[in-house]
């Protein structure tokens, strides 16, 4: 347990950078337009660590576990990296009144996060929780014909999320229109929502 608090503790550094951030440049009209975008964001940090450290925690009790947490602890900084990222995209437009340009980069910094998740996806193991594939499942090898489906998944999952990261980069960049750039973030919000959430829920069932 005392090994895993160095770690817990790099993870939570990461997370409270951005408010060290808004901490360091307050501006008293924040709070005044802004307070509910600070809540929501404040919320997803919560849900961003208790969730994976629970993740961790189960996949920690299955017999292959020494396998398996070097994965999660890999894919959990690099989601509260891309968390505190932007977390600090989002404040420093906020703080500086960049209202035209934060939603482009947002865009960018979402395609991005699904450009690196689409690099180490494919290198999950299948009995782990973060491949979303048999989420109380303890066993330490799945059937063989189990094992092929879920590789599949897992390949198909990588590549789809390497090429909107690659496209959606691009598209963000490139186009400044706020009706294009309104339907993309829908549209890499809908590949991230089927990513996590609904993956997520096809392993409980």
């Amino acid at each position: 347990m005392k090994k895993n608090i160095p770690f817990e503790l790099l993870i939570l550094t990461i997370m409270i950078l951005p408010f060290a951030y808004i901490y360091i440049n307050w501006q008293p009209k924040f709070s005044l337009n802004h307070q509910n975008k600070f809540d929501y964001y404040l919320y997803a940090v919560v849900f961003f660590y208790i969730v994976p450290l629970l993740m961790q925690f189960l996949d920690s009790r299955k017999p292959n576990a020494e396998l398996l947490l070097k994965s999660a602890k890999r894919i959990r900084l690099i989601w509260s990296a891309y968390l505190s990222a932007l977390g600090l995209i989002l404040f420093y437009y906020l703080l500086n009144d960049y209202e035209y340009d934060k939603p482009r980069l947002l865009g960018v910094a979402l395609s991005l996060f699904l450009f690196a998740s689409g690099n180490f996806r494919q290198n999950i193991h299948p009995s782990s929780i973060f491949a979303g594939n048999g989420i109380f499942s303890n066993k330490a090898s799945l059937q063989a014909a189990e094992e092929r489906n879920n590789r599949k998944n897992q390949r198909f999952m990588a590549k789809l999320f390497f090429w909107v990261g690659i496209v959606g980069t691009v598209f963000f960049l490139y186009f400044k229109e706020s009706m294009l750039t309104s339907w993309g973030l829908i549209f890499v919000g809908m590949v991230i929502f089927y990513g996590i959430a609904i993956r997520l829920i096809r392993g409980v069932v």
